[in-house]
Protein backbone atom coordinates (compact mmCIF):
# COMPACT_ATOMS: atom_id res chain seq x y z
CA UNK A 1 0.00 0.00 0.00
CA UNK A 2 2.77 2.42 0.59
CA UNK A 3 4.41 1.82 -2.39
CA UNK A 4 1.18 2.47 -3.97
CA UNK A 5 1.09 5.92 -2.28
CA UNK A 6 4.57 6.35 -3.35
CA UNK A 7 4.20 6.42 -7.15
CA UNK A 8 1.06 8.19 -7.21
CA UNK A 9 2.24 11.20 -5.24
CA UNK A 10 5.73 10.40 -8.08
CA UNK A 11 3.46 10.19 -10.81
CA UNK A 12 1.46 13.68 -9.85
CA UNK A 13 4.95 15.73 -9.44
CA UNK A 14 6.35 14.32 -12.80
CA UNK A 15 2.83 15.59 -14.40
CA UNK A 16 3.33 18.87 -12.34
CA UNK A 17 6.99 19.28 -13.79
CA UNK A 18 6.14 18.56 -16.98
CA UNK A 19 3.00 20.63 -17.52
CA UNK A 20 4.84 23.48 -15.75
CA UNK A 21 7.99 23.11 -18.08
CA UNK A 22 6.42 22.32 -21.36
CA UNK A 23 5.29 25.91 -23.17
CA UNK A 24 4.65 26.15 -27.34
CA UNK A 25 6.60 28.57 -27.89
CA UNK A 26 4.16 29.96 -30.41
CA UNK A 27 1.85 31.55 -28.23
CA UNK A 28 4.68 34.47 -27.25
CA UNK A 29 4.40 34.82 -30.61
CA UNK A 30 2.24 36.52 -33.31
CA UNK A 31 3.40 38.00 -36.49
CA UNK A 32 0.05 40.44 -36.88
CA UNK A 33 0.80 42.01 -34.07
CA UNK A 34 3.90 44.01 -35.14
CA UNK A 35 1.88 46.60 -36.77
CA UNK A 36 1.69 49.46 -34.30
CA UNK A 37 4.09 51.85 -32.16
CA UNK A 38 6.39 49.81 -29.52
CA UNK A 39 8.42 51.93 -26.86
CA UNK A 40 12.00 50.43 -25.91
CA UNK A 41 11.96 49.49 -22.70
CA UNK A 42 14.79 48.89 -20.61
CA UNK A 43 15.83 46.98 -17.26
CA UNK A 44 15.50 48.01 -13.95
CA UNK A 45 18.28 50.41 -12.77
CA UNK A 46 19.16 51.49 -16.30
CA UNK A 47 18.50 55.27 -16.46
CA UNK A 48 17.87 56.75 -19.72
CA UNK A 49 18.52 59.87 -21.30
CA UNK A 50 15.53 59.63 -23.94
CA UNK A 51 13.57 56.94 -25.46
CA UNK A 52 12.88 54.63 -28.73
CA UNK A 53 9.46 54.16 -30.61
CA UNK A 54 9.38 52.08 -33.80
CA UNK A 55 5.99 52.32 -35.17
CA UNK A 56 5.69 49.75 -37.71
CA UNK A 57 2.80 50.22 -40.44
CA UNK A 58 1.15 47.46 -42.91
CA UNK A 59 2.38 48.48 -45.82
CA UNK A 60 6.15 47.88 -44.75
CA UNK A 61 7.47 51.66 -43.84
CA UNK A 62 8.80 51.63 -39.94
CA UNK A 63 9.47 55.22 -38.56
CA UNK A 64 11.58 55.71 -35.41
CA UNK A 65 11.14 58.45 -33.24
CA UNK A 66 13.98 59.09 -31.16
CA UNK A 67 13.83 61.59 -28.09
CA UNK A 68 17.18 62.62 -26.86
CA UNK A 69 17.58 65.21 -23.44
CA UNK A 70 20.86 66.47 -25.33
CA UNK A 71 20.07 66.66 -28.76
CA UNK A 72 16.18 66.52 -29.01
CA UNK A 73 13.27 64.78 -31.18
CA UNK A 74 14.31 62.81 -34.44
CA UNK A 75 12.45 60.73 -36.84
CA UNK A 76 13.89 58.02 -38.48
CA UNK A 77 12.17 56.49 -41.79
CA UNK A 78 13.14 53.03 -42.41
CA UNK A 79 11.06 49.96 -44.40
CA UNK A 80 11.01 47.06 -42.95
CA UNK A 81 10.12 42.92 -43.75
CA UNK A 82 10.04 39.88 -42.08
CA UNK A 83 11.93 36.87 -43.02
CA UNK A 84 10.43 33.21 -41.74
CA UNK A 85 8.02 35.39 -39.29
CA UNK A 86 10.69 35.23 -36.81
CA UNK A 87 13.46 37.44 -38.34
CA UNK A 88 13.26 41.41 -38.69
CA UNK A 89 15.00 42.77 -41.48
CA UNK A 90 15.01 47.17 -40.67
CA UNK A 91 16.65 49.15 -43.74
CA UNK A 92 17.36 52.47 -45.12
CA UNK A 93 15.99 52.37 -48.80
CA UNK A 94 18.14 52.80 -51.30
CA UNK A 95 17.74 53.44 -55.17
CA UNK A 96 20.52 52.00 -57.37
CA UNK A 97 22.75 50.73 -54.26
CA UNK A 98 23.04 47.98 -51.84
CA UNK A 99 20.30 49.13 -48.67
CA UNK A 100 22.11 49.15 -44.80
CA UNK A 101 20.23 47.19 -43.03
CA UNK A 102 19.82 45.39 -39.53
CA UNK A 103 18.68 41.95 -38.47
CA UNK A 104 17.01 41.30 -35.32
CA UNK A 105 15.54 37.48 -34.14
CA UNK A 106 12.51 38.35 -32.39
CA UNK A 107 12.42 36.02 -29.61
CA UNK A 108 8.91 37.53 -28.37
CA UNK A 109 6.22 39.12 -29.85
CA UNK A 110 2.97 39.48 -28.00
CA UNK A 111 0.07 41.64 -28.27
CA UNK A 112 1.67 44.05 -25.54
CA UNK A 113 5.19 43.01 -25.25
CA UNK A 114 7.59 42.44 -27.73
CA UNK A 115 11.66 41.42 -27.25
CA UNK A 116 14.46 41.58 -30.32
CA UNK A 117 18.08 40.53 -29.73
CA UNK A 118 20.32 41.15 -32.59
CA UNK A 119 21.17 38.61 -35.19
CA UNK A 120 24.77 38.56 -35.21
CA UNK A 121 25.25 39.68 -31.53
CA UNK A 122 22.90 37.57 -29.42
CA UNK A 123 24.43 39.63 -26.24
CA UNK A 124 21.95 42.75 -27.37
CA UNK A 125 18.25 42.52 -26.24
CA UNK A 126 15.72 44.87 -26.79
CA UNK A 127 12.60 44.75 -25.07
CA UNK A 128 9.59 46.77 -26.29
CA UNK A 129 5.70 47.49 -24.73
CA UNK A 130 3.36 48.46 -26.76
CA UNK A 131 1.98 52.18 -26.62
CA UNK A 132 -1.42 53.72 -26.54
CA UNK A 133 -0.85 56.25 -28.90
CA UNK A 134 0.02 56.45 -32.64
CA UNK A 135 2.83 59.00 -34.02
Amino acid sequence: MKTMKLWRIAFVMLAAFSLTFCSNDDEDFDANNLVGTWQKVYDKGVVSEGNVEYTFSANGDCDIYVYDVFAGDTIIHRGYMLKDNRQLIIYEPMYGGTPESQTWNIRKLGNSTMSWEMADRPDIIYNFERTAHQR
